[in-house]
């Protein structure tokens, strides 16, 4: 009876120690390692989901792109409506200088004409500037619709024709001229600073402020002067691809 009371003691400490080891590993299998799949991120404020989508065609609703107008060319044997670059708001000078182009001759100018205003357009009392011929430039104007509707050519392009008359004054002088508000001619010949060139070489491209949103002017005159010497006028306003300038160069 000792040996069995023996036996039945081991037989269950062994029970009892494989029951103490079952709970020590968890009583279960050990579990599978999770492995993540590699899904797509959701969008969120801070980082938006990249568009998958093909970009959206045009519809027929979206507004199609103007086609620019073709101008109407011509030319212009007459010359422009006003007889010298030179007014109010149409004076170029470097602060040292001012030169004055005239498109007509000066000769020719009325002496009572104020060259301030600048035009002087056709009407009851007579032809205006267009009396005075002939221009000392060719012209080709380009217009939109033609000069019985429109205010101004959109472009017109002017070329010497040989002997472009050019005057230079000292600024002082003219700034004094103009305090009064008229510029005749004769005002202009007696100035004591003027020194009267001719331009063999004359080239001017005009957007007029009439009939353009943003008006353009370059002009260059190249020739000689009376009393000697040599001098250069280039001119550029409203050019995107130049700064504005005024270069007057007086030899």
């Amino acid at each position: 009876m000792y040996v069995k009371g023996i036996r039945f003691f081991v037989g269950g400490a062994i029970t009892a120690l494989c029951l103490m080891l079952l709970v020590a590993c968890g009583g279960s299998e050990p579990a599978a390692p999770v492995v993540e799949e590699s899904a797509a991120a959701e969008p969120t404020e801070s980082a938006p989901a990249e568009p998958t989508a093909a970009p959206v065609e045009p519809t027929e609703s979206s507004p199609p792109m103007e086609e620019e107008s073709e101008l109407v060319r011509i030319e212009a044997g007459d010359g422009p409506p006003f007889y010298a670059r030179f007014g109010e708001n149409e004076t170029f000078g470097d602060g040292e200088w001012v030169a004055i182009v005239f498109y007509r001759s000066p000769d020719c100018i009325p002496d009572e004409f104020n060259l301030n205003q600048f035009f002087d357009f056709p009407g009851e009392a007579g032809p205006g500037a267009f009396s005075c011929q002939p221009p000392t430039t060719d012209v080709v104007e380009y217009w939109v619709n033609g000069p019985e509707t429109d205010p101004a050519p959109a472009i017109s392009e002017m070329t010497g024709r040989g002997a472009v008359p050019v005057w230079f004054f000292a600024a002082a002088d003219i700034d004094a001229a103009m305090t009064d508000g008229v510029v005749t001619i004769g005002e202009l010949e007696a100035i004591s600073s003027r020194r009267v060139g001719s331009a063999s070489t004359f080239t001017e491209y005009l957007k007029p402020t009439q009939s353009n949103e943003a008006p353009l002017i370059r002009f260059m005159a190249e020739g000689t002067l009376e009393d000697g010497g040599n001098f250069l006028v280039d001119v550029s306003y409203g050019d995107p691809d130049v700064a504005d300038h005024t270069t007057i160069t007086v030899e």
